[in-house]
């Protein structure tokens, strides 16, 4: 089946990518010993990376955000903001697994088909890993912080863990190292919401006409519950 429209809320190779760009960065080694082959990062930058590349400062986003910081943190990033593009290179990738350009279950496979239902599971390590090598194919050596809300605080966290010679400073908002048991209660509700919907299908909706779109909605309703 040739999809022509989305059925969730994931950006396919058919819509416009907007001032995203596209990085591959080959196969990436997994924490869980597998391999996710040909991965692409999309992201999207501010400002200019000065000549010897000490003025880039990376933006994690949250769980259900994306790379343009500009749309859901508008008076934070640009020119004589607080991370002001006049001074700083800005940049934010959208996390792998994500489904908004980078490789994800909404991507197409080695088989061309849709991931689905047998993309494999990711840790935070591993999305850091990810943004670590589009680091390194950028160019970009050293970042002089890290900041993120939510999943982004934990990146910018094991960023700092894992490559505390690349981070200058971390900022963490609404974040943590571990979940607790309420979170982790909390998100499993929200999956068995989606899983429940007769549209999720088992994970391979997207190549279908509906895709579990009253499932995802309950979940998100569940999530605001717990944003206090």
């Amino acid at each position: 089946m040739e999809i022509t429209h989305a059925t969730s809320g994931a950006w396919f190779e058919f819509h416009d990518p907007g001032f995203r760009r596209f990085q591959k960065i080959g196969n990436l080694q997994l924490e869980s010993g597998e391999t996710l082959p040909d991965v692409t990062i999309a992201y999207q930058t501010w400002g200019e990376l000065n000549s010897d590349k000490s003025n880039a400062i990376l933006i994690n986003h949250a769980l259900t955000g994306w790379s343009d910081v500009s749309a859901w943190w508008p008076q934070m990033v640009g020119a004589g903001l607080p991370f002001d593009s006049d001074k700083y290179f800005i940049i934010c990738p959208n996390v792998i697994g994500g489904c908004q350009g980078s490789t994800g279950p909404s991507s197409l496979a080695p088989d061309g088909k849709r991931w689905g239902s047998r993309f494999p599971y990711l840790t935070v390590r591993d999305l850091v890993r990810a943004e670590v090598e589009l680091s390194n194919q950028l160019g970009i050596p050293r970042y002089l912080l890290a900041v993120g809300p939510s999943l982004g605080g934990m990146r910018s966290l094991e960023w700092a863990i894992e490559f505390p010679n690349r981070i200058g400073a971390i900022c963490t908002i609404g974040s943590s190292a571990v979940a607790t048991g309420d979170q982790i209660g909390t998100w499993s509700t929200e999956i068995h919401a989606i899983k429940a919907d007769p549209h999720f299908h088992g994970g391979d909706f997207y190549e279908r006409e509906k895709g579990p779109i009253q499932g995802m909605g309950i979940a998100r309703k569940i999530a605001h519950l717990s944003y206090r």
